[in-house]
């Protein structure tokens, strides 16, 4: 069962998925109506789609469901990619290395959080013969 502090870094998490796609998602619609090349068009259009998919993606996680949690690790990676796009083409020099990183950890907590999202099969709290105190044997 995860703890306390798991379950405060999971909705922090979600939080901050649901921030960074609404963002991500405006920053991709202002680069749509601003595009002057076919580069800028695929950043602006990749950027819509992954803030789109961010938003559903940190709604799962804070509801700590499996198809949320692959969906924030496919969407935060994304953004990483997507970030680090204009520095490989040799368009731009300047990369938010802040953002490639807090995406690039946000995917690799979501990708060793497993536990967290399990379904209650684990669950401690099951009464059993043994923990079950009205459990009276003759």
């Amino acid at each position: 069962m995860a703890s306390n502090s798991d379950a405060r870094a999971l909705s922090l998490l979600a939080v901050l998925a649901c921030v960074l796609g609404m963002v991500h998602a405006a920053s991709g619609v202002i680069a749509l109506l601003s595009a002057l090349g076919v580069g800028a068009l695929v950043l602006g259009g990749s950027q819509l789609v992954l803030g789109l998919l961010l938003v559903p993606a940190g709604v799962g996680i804070g509801y700590r469901k499996s198809r949320g949690r692959w969906l924030g690790i496919v969407c935060f990676a994304g953004i990483a990619i997507v970030q680090v796009l204009p520095l490989l083409s040799g368009s731009e020099l300047a990369v938010p290395l802040a953002g490639v990183l807090l995406s690039v950890g946000s995917s690799l907590y979501l990708l060793l959080a497993g536990e967290a999202f399990e379904s209650g099969d684990g669950d401690s709290r099951v009464l059993t013969e043994d923990t079950d105190p009205h459990e009276f044997v003759r």
